[in-house]
């Protein structure tokens, strides 16, 4: 009988006591021929389990257990009058424990299924959904409150979708290590089919990407799922590459050329956002003379520092180097061509010129 049998068996459901106590007395009736009650109750009142709590109990909280053990689970134990004791006389049987864990664990429990709804696609937080909603079953807590998960509020900015079916086999490919088969969109539009290894899978700037082989190109290559039209898991395996995982890091991840040596101006708030939003992991701030600071950074790809300075909205301006300074004064220009476009004004007025046209209708030619 499977694990699952045997919790669920009848709707029966052990409080996590009763569970302790019941693995307490198999593992009993594995070491002994025979067991007598005595030696059971002496064996749960010296039990100790999470910090000095015991499992001290009379005869007829025993019995129940037993009872529970041969009616919901199917254990072998027999009862003899003659040896006034219990036997289990399949020793080879096995009870399935659920998950028994203490305060601390059952948090992390908690704060993992409350995270993983907020930022894995509905065909993977379902899945950890259903095995926190198990351990949670035979664990109950003081502590953990439906009052509590409630109150923890994970905020994310718009994850980027990924439909079910491109992350579950992207997700499955990377536990299994298996070949993954992708029909893959670069920046162009233009789909290509690749074979790639699944190494990493990152949660990084509130999108799932793939960092790992790339079969078509030999080399190391990151692969955003919202990109990819199509996978199919193959019959194949890899052995993981720890030198492509050690490589997934804020300064690393992105395969995106960089400029090194990069300095901003911040003003109080810009120096507040950089300190929250790290540009990297070894920028460093110094206090100028005139209140503002300048901000050292090691390197960063201009398809991430450009939009880090215009979200500051003014609060950081960029010294150098050159090429870095020009990213964001042409990023600049044309978000100002984008606003001129649609300004209230002009548009006002093609409407009105617009409006003209049609009361005098087409000109004749």
């Amino acid at each position: 009988m499977d694990e699952r049998k045997q919790t669920e068996k009848k709707g029966f459901t052990a409080s996590r006591k009763q569970l302790h106590r019941m693995a307490a007395i198999v593992a009993m009736l594995k070491e002994h021929e025979w067991v007598k009650m005595k030696d059971i109750i002496d064996r749960l009142n010296a039990t100790e389990f999470e910090a000095g709590a015991y499992l001290g109990c009379g005869n007829r909280t025993v019995q129940r257990d037993i009872k529970a053990l041969q009616d919901e689970y199917s254990a072998p134990i027999e009862y003899s009058k003659s040896e006034a004791a219990y036997t289990l006389y399949n020793k080879e049987w096995t009870f399935q424990v659920p998950a028994l864990l203490n305060p601390d664990e059952l948090l992390a429990v908690m704060i993992g299924g409350k995270l993983s709804n907020d930022i894995f696609p509905a065909c993977i937080s379902s899945r950890v959904n259903r095995a926190v909603g198990e351990i949670l079953r035979y664990n109950e807590s003081e502590y953990i409150t439906p009052e509590l998960v409630d109150s923890l509020k994970v905020l994310p900015d718009a994850v980027t979708v990924v439909p079910d079916e491109i992350f579950a086999a992207a997700f499955e490919a990377w536990r299994s290590r298996s070949v993954l088969r992708i029909n893959y969109a670069g920046k162009d539009g233009n789909t290509l089919l690749r074979d790639i290894e699944p190494h990493t899978l990152v949660f990084h700037e509130m999108r799932w990407s793939i960092k790992g082989f790339c079969r078509l190109h030999n080399g190391v290559r990151t692969f955003h799922l919202a990109r990819i039209r199509s996978a199919q898991i193959l019959d194949e395996h890899f052995k993981a590459n720890h030198a492509i995982i050690a490589s997934v890091t804020p300064d690393l991840f992105l395969d995106y050329e960089r400029v090194r040596d990069v300095t901003i101006r911040l003003n109080e708030a810009g120096r507040q956002f950089a300190s929250v939003y790290a540009l990297h992991s070894a920028q460093s701030f110094t206090r100028d003379d005139d209140g503002f600071y300048t901000m050292c950074v090691p390197s960063a790809p201009l398809e991430r520092l450009v939009p880090w300075v215009l979200r500051q909205q003014g609060d950081a301006t960029p010294l150098g180097p050159p090429a870095a300074v020009e990213a964001v004064r042409t990023a600049v220009r044309r978000l100002a061509d984008v606003c001129q476009a649609y300004d209230p004004a002009e548009i006002k007025d093609k409407v009105r010129r617009q409006s003209g046209r049609e009361r005098r209708g087409p000109a004749v030619e």
